[in-house]
């Protein structure tokens, strides 16, 4: 049985199901659509531009090299590994001096070793030049990974690869693009009874492994064994290399930074408004951090049987499982930063294709809620500093109702299969 076939329901959708998604992205055909996604992108494009080059300006003023957003922890990590001293990169201290920043706040490198020798090439160039080709990279990433999805409309590719909501990310020089690109891709091999491939694309996304504890769930649910045993071959081997490359003495100096970096975050969580997991949020609200911690656990309990249900069902898509998953991953972790709020825009998409989301108010409603995320009020925050404590309060209500939404069509709107195609 190969992997395609070992998740419930899928012999009977390539012809059936697909067409059915690919046709529901019509409603993007008409000239709104196009104007949205214009509109979308310059935003996007026009914001994350001016942010460049007035950082490039400061820089050239300032005689520092890098300023604080969190590429700069990369590029300094990167610097210290091209020079032998890559468990330098574990004092926050001597990550600020080889950055040439001079902020006092505490941004730790807590990263595999594999992420590690990735991001040395960047470790070569200015910090302006670095900070652009890692958004570019994964920008492309994303956009191609995506395009398997868009049905080949172009409206719709634009306005998903530069939503506003992964304006975040863009600007501070995070990895959520490039995390994206590597699941829907995993999921484009599944469908395509690529499982090895599908493997390859989830041991690559161990370069961050937090936000990935229930892809493990979602390949056991579905069977796709092999995809499991190549996740697992590529995990171990972007495990060894480095370590041959940097010494064995790597992880337990990674592991202390991430137990001292844990530390710290659980004793200072009410005060990090840029934190947007469900944990944050409750601390935020007023629930005592030991609760709020244990509740967050049974969240997380509760997104793994979501997750393990919807890719054992016989009905659920293919789109409303991608949909599922990508709409559980930021309510399972406890440690989410506002700029992975970007995963509701690949939750949207596979939410318009599953029919979850259509043309009706309360339900465009909520995909413009996904696909504008925390855009607004972090272009308040960076204008005004105003507006950075409603993050948790604005991202985790819209993430909830996307996911009830995914779950209501799962119940009520099952996708018929014919039982003699099983």
């Amino acid at each position: 049985m190969t992997a395609a076939q070992d998740i419930p329901g899928n012999r009977a959708l390539p012809e059936t199901t697909d067409c059915r998604a690919d046709a529901r992205l019509a409603v993007f055909d008409h000239r709104r659509g196009w104007q949205l996604a214009i509109l979308g992108v310059a935003a996007t494009l026009v914001f994350v531009i001016a942010f460049q080059v007035a950082g490039v300006i400061e820089l050239s003023g300032s005689g520092e090299s890098a300023f604080t957003i969190d590429f700069y922890v990369f590029w300094a990590a990167a610097k210290l590994a091209l020079q032998g001293l890559p468990f330098d990169a574990f004092d926050v201290a001597r990550l600020q001096q080889a950055a040439g920043n001079v902020d006092p706040d505490w941004m730790p490198w807590a990263y595999p070793p594999g992420f590690m020798m990735a991001l040395m090439p960047l470790g070569l160039l200015p910090f302006w030049a670095a900070w652009f080709v890692f958004d570019a990279i994964g920008l492309v990433a994303f956009a191609l990974a995506v395009r398997r999805f868009v049905a080949g409309r172009p409206q719709v590719l634009l306005a998903v690869a530069l939503a506003p909501a992964v304006m975040p990310s863009l600007i501070v020089g995070q990895t959520t693009m490039l995390w994206m690109a590597g699941l829907i891709a995993a999921l484009a091999a599944l469908r395509a009874d690529r499982p090895i491939l599908a493997g390859i694309c989830i041991g690559c996304l161990t370069l961050k492994p937090q936000l990935g504890v229930l892809l493990p769930v979602m390949l056991v649910a579905c069977g796709a064994w092999r995809a499991i045993l190549s996740a697992v071959l590529t995990t171990a081997v972007l495990a060894a290399v480095p370590t041959g490359l940097f010494g064995i003495g790597y992880w337990p100096r990674m592991l202390d930074m991430m137990r001292l970096h844990g530390d710290m975050v659980r004793a200072n969580i009410a005060g990090m408004d840029l934190m947007v997991s469900p944990y944050s949020a409750m601390v935020g609200a007023g629930v005592g951090e030991p609760l709020a911690l244990a509740l967050q656990w049974s969240v997380t309990a509760a997104c793994a049987l979501i997750v393990f249900l919807s890719w054992r069902s016989r009905t659920a898509s293919p789109d409303l499982r991608a949909a599922i998953l990508f709409a559980v991953i930021p309510l399972a972790s406890p440690y989410l930063w506002f700029y992975e709020s970007a995963f509701l825009v690949p939750a949207a998409l596979f939410m318009w294709r599953a029919g979850v989301l259509v043309a009706k108010p309360g339900a465009a409603a909520l995909g413009l809620a996904m696909w504008l995320g925390l855009a607004p009020p972090f272009l308040a925050m960076l204008s005004t500093g105003a507006g950075i404590e409603v993050f948790r309060f604005v991202f985790v209500p819209v993430n909830i109702v996307a996911l009830l939404a995914c779950l209501r069509h799962a119940m009520r709107k099952p996708d018929p299969i014919s039982p003699q195609t099983l």
